[in-house]
């Protein structure tokens, strides 16, 4: 096991030079054993004191003789201890003054390290000389094959448990453990089998310096040599079981083979100088190394240990943000965690740098406060890590909509996804929020002391007010939007809601918005009741501006909640009249026949003709000669509609059996008949025109006529009885034969003279809709 071998062998030169050259420095320790046969030389002549100082012994040695006098004394002292809290408290108050007496402190270490190396020729010169001497020499031999027996005691105890112990750890290694907690085991079992070697070494150390004898001071720096391997030691199997480099399989930590291996020796660096350093420097002052002298210098080992660190994050800074970053995940804690794997090392640097402050001050409960920050800080994290867990686990798990509840609402899943995410979001926000009150909270921070405030208090309760409005704002919303998607799934083919349903959201929409902006307006501290009086202005304004608008808007309201028309309905609005193709909250758009769009305003509608409402009748007039038998025709005409009704496209059309009006009038060119067809919406049309077609083939089979229009003239007669001579002239305009065709044209006939004409043509009324476009007919509502 690899091991720096230079600080230990410095620990053992001292502890072997010291106890050789200054036997009589164990005297001034407290229950040190005196020197094994001390040479008079070597005992130390007391300084002579100066006159001030004699005379405060001689009133120490007085007070400690008289009684009254030493129960004077007695109060004093103990009057000093009942104000030491209180002038403690206050020096820890005054913090300034506490930076000025470290400053302070620290400059004396510096002069005392100088001085100290002031005095390194002499005490060189003084170690020299006494080399030459042989009895030096001989205690010198003795104290290194004392310290040789103790270590090779040590080494050879630890070599045996690691060679007993290789098998079972070579096969505990070997095992790759995926369960959690069987890694967890084989790592306690592992760790137990590097620290067995260590504490033979430990055992085998301290039985062999129980039995040799030798000085306090050797003894003592044996100890503190093998404190410090047994100790450093434990931290790096304390690492290894961690990070386990060489054994991923009982590796507890996620991190690669490569970051394993480079920590670890972090670990190992850290770890060797910070425990054999602090040996080193206790080994300095058990030699005599001033109190100065020796704080100044653990303030340098804690400059060392600094750099260090701040090397360590340096070097890991990419790693560590790239891990903080995450995966390409989404949402307010992921990119929290972005921004914060930008600066995480500027944290971490300033922690050490404040880790050094508070040790080279010396603040008092510094260190306190600086570990209970960091406890608390940790377990904030772990707290909020595992929070956020739960958290998405219970919206997957809550908000996972049933098959069935997916079939009833098929629109409530696209609409929870639009606020599953800001709900989300929203309580990761609170949480993070919370978080970092509770992480000021432990740097001294007291946000909870501010919240509790009547300050605090009012804004907090603003909050609150606000989300509450907030919250139902959105309940109300979606609970119009799911009563809109139920009633569009009821009446999949109703136009009318198609018209109104969106107008009522917009209304909806826009009074929610007013009235949430307000409310959150008052609470924020604005001023609203200028804004509602400039809105009741502005409305009556626009009330009496817009009077025709109001009007198309109510009236068109009151259109589409009694179902007057709809879209797809064929209609006549006043002169207007074709399919309804587009209807607002204002207007209502025709197509006719021609292809024409007409934009009719409510306020212009004051009837409304809507000729496919349910179901249409389809009524055919027939006209037959006077010398036709009407039974005859109008079965006829039975037939033709029975034939209709049973086959061809127009079949499903027509709705009900045939009805035959009968002689509907006689009219100066045949007799009238009439009959109707009770169709579909938008069927009339395509059945007349079919049933028009049928009937004047059947009538041409059967011979029935129909009547074309005709003109009976009368010329009257004279009082013989005699009427008046009639001429014919024909039209033709050939001249090859002109004098034979005019003696025949001018032919006198009786009767007066008479042109051929066309005749008058009765008005009929018009059996099609000559507005109206090509439309298929509709089945019932």
């Amino acid at each position: 096991m690899s091991r720096p071998p230079i600080l230990p062998c410095l620990l053992i030169c001292l502890a072997l030079l010291g106890g050789a050259l200054s036997p009589g420095l164990a005297q001034g320790i407290p229950g040190a054993p005196p020197a094994a046969s001390p040479p008079p030389s070597s005992a130390a002549t007391p300084a002579p004191l100066s006159a001030e100082q004699r005379r405060d012994v001689e009133g120490l040695v007085q007070s400690l003789t008289d009684e009254d006098a030493r129960n004077r004394l007695v109060r004093q002292l103990r009057s000093l201890l009942q104000a030491a809290p209180a002038a403690a408290e206050a020096q820890r108050d005054d913090w300034l003054a506490d930076v000025t007496q470290s400053l302070g402190a620290l400059s004396s270490g510096v002069l005392a390290i100088l001085a100290e190396t002031e005095s390194l020729p002499a005490l060189a010169g003084q170690a020299a000389d006494s080399l030459t001497d042989p009895a030096m020499l001989e205690r010198i031999l003795r104290t290194v094959v004392l310290v040789a027996a103790v270590l090779v005691g040590a080494l050879l105890a630890e070599w045996l448990a690691t060679f007993l112990l290789r098998r079972p750890r070579a096969a505990v290694e070997r095992r790759a453990a995926g369960f959690w907690p069987l890694r967890v085991l084989l790592m306690l079992v592992r760790t137990l089998l590097d620290v067995l070697p260590i504490a033979a070494f430990a055992a085998a150390a301290f039985g062999v310096l129980a039995l040799v004898d030798m000085g306090f001071v050797v003894r003592l720096a044996v100890v503190t040599v093998i404190n410090a391997n047994v100790m450093a030691r434990m931290v790096i199997a304390g690492g290894r079981a961690l990070l386990a480099p060489g054994t991923p399989g009982l590796r507890l930590l996620p991190v690669s083979d490569e970051s394993a291996a480079y920590v670890f020796l972090w670990v190992r660096r850290f770890a060797h100088t910070a425990i054999y350093g602090y040996f080193l420097l206790r080994t300095l002052w058990i030699l005599g190394l001033s109190q100065t002298a020796y704080l100044f210098l653990g303030d340098l080992l804690g400059l060392l240990l600094t750099g260090m660190g701040i090397v360590f994050v340096l070097q890991v800074r990419a790693p560590v943000a790239e891990t903080l970053r995450g995966r390409g995940e989404a949402g307010n804690v992921a990119r929290l965690r972005r921004h914060f794997a930008d600066f995480w090392h500027l944290l971490a640097i300033a922690y050490l740098v404040a880790v050094y402050v508070v040790w080279v001050l010396d603040v008092p409960g510094g260190f306190a406060y600086l570990a209970r920050a960091t406890l608390l800080t940790g377990i904030a994290v772990l707290v909020l890590r595992l929070v956020l867990t739960l958290l998405d686990r219970a919206f997957a798990a809550i908000f996972t909509l049933s098959p069935r509840t997916r079939s009833d609402y098929p629109l409530l899943e696209e609409r929870a996804n639009r606020y599953l995410p800001v709900l989300r979001r929203a309580l990761q926000a609170v949480l993070v929020l919370l978080f970092a009150l509770v992480v000021l909270e432990a740097w001294g921070g007291a946000p909870f002391e501010w919240l509790a405030s009547q300050r605090g208090q009012a804004l907090v309760g603003r909050g609150v007010s606000i989300a509450i409005v907030l919250l139902i704002g959105i309940a109300v919303w979606e609970a119009a939007g799911a009563f809109s998607d139920r009633m569009r799934l009821r009446h999949p083919g109703s136009t009318r809601l198609k018209t109104l349903l969106p107008f009522l959201q917009n209304a909806l929409r826009i009074v929610l918005l007013t009235i949430a902006g307000l409310i959150v307006l008052s609470e924020l501290g604005v001023n609203i009741a200028p804004l509602l009086a400039g809105a009741g202005v502005l409305g009556l304004a626009i009330g009496f501006g817009a009077q025709t608008l109001v009007k198309d808007v109510i009236t068109g309201i009151f259109i589409l909640m009694e179902d007057t028309l709809s879209v797809g309905d064929v209609v006549e609005l006043g002169a207007h009249g074709g399919l309804v193709e587009k209807i607002t909250i204002r207007t209502v758009h025709l197509r006719d026949f021609d292809g024409n769009v007409h934009s009719i305003p409510f306020s212009e509608v004051q009837t409304v003709k809507n000729m496919s409402k349910h179901f249409a009748f389809a009524v055919v007039d027939v006209r037959v000669a006077y010398r036709e038998d009407i039974d005859e025709a109008l079965a006829v005409m039975a037939d033709v509609a029975r034939s209709m009704a049973e086959s061809g496209p127009l079949a499903e059309t027509i709705i009900e059996p045939f009805e035959i009006v009968g002689v509907e009038a006689l009219e100066t060119n045949g007799v009238w008949l009439r009959g109707r067809f009770k169709t579909r919406p938008l069927g009339q049309w395509n059945v007349r025109r079919e049933f028009y077609r049928r009937i004047k083939a059947a009538f041409d089979a059967r011979g029935i006529l129909i009547p074309v229009p005709q003109t009976m003239l009368y010329f009257g007669q004279d009082k013989k009885g005699n009427a008046a001579p009639l001429t014919l002239r024909s039209g033709r305009t050939d001249t090859s034969d002109a004098p034979v065709r005019r003696a025949r044209d001018t032919a006198r006939v009786p009767g007066p003279m008479i042109e051929e004409h066309p005749g008058a043509r009765e008005r009929q009324e018009d059996d099609d809709a000559p507005f109206l476009p090509a439309v298929e007919e509709r089945k019932p509502h």
